[in-house]
């Protein structure tokens, strides 16, 4: 298992996805996320709200999109492929730190 990771769960049902970042092992993170939708957990986790509407997710096929030691590249990252999204399930607070003058660039690239 891979850890210092950007990260892909698609939904079964639709094409909506949700990126995420970890230093940890991805198996470590994506038993969190299982956690909190079997405990209900909706006020940290866009994942456990669209599991509680009826979707599934493919757990076993999570894909790595980057790899990045550095945190704070790490998280550029994240920012970058959330923005990539067709149909993204991650809040848009989660790109606010990516400054103006990089948005046109970022959303210039394909859709992931």
């Amino acid at each position: 298992m891979r850890n210092n990771i950007v990260y892909k769960i698609s939904c079964n049902e639709c094409n909506a996805s949700y990126v995420g970042q970890t230093s940890r092992l991805l198996k470590t993170r994506i038993n969190e996320h299982k956690n909190h939708i079997r405990r209900n957990i909706t006020q940290h986790s866009v994942l456990t709200d669209h599991r509680l509407k009826n979707y599934e997710f493919t757990w076993d096929k999570v894909e790595v999109l980057d790899e990045e030691r550095i945190y704070g590249k790490r998280l550029m990252s994240e920012i970058i492929f959330i923005k990539r999204q067709t149909n993204s399930l991650n809040l848009q607070s989660d790109t606010e730190n990516l400054h103006h003058a990089y948005l046109t660039l970022v959303e210039n690239l394909p859709k992931i």
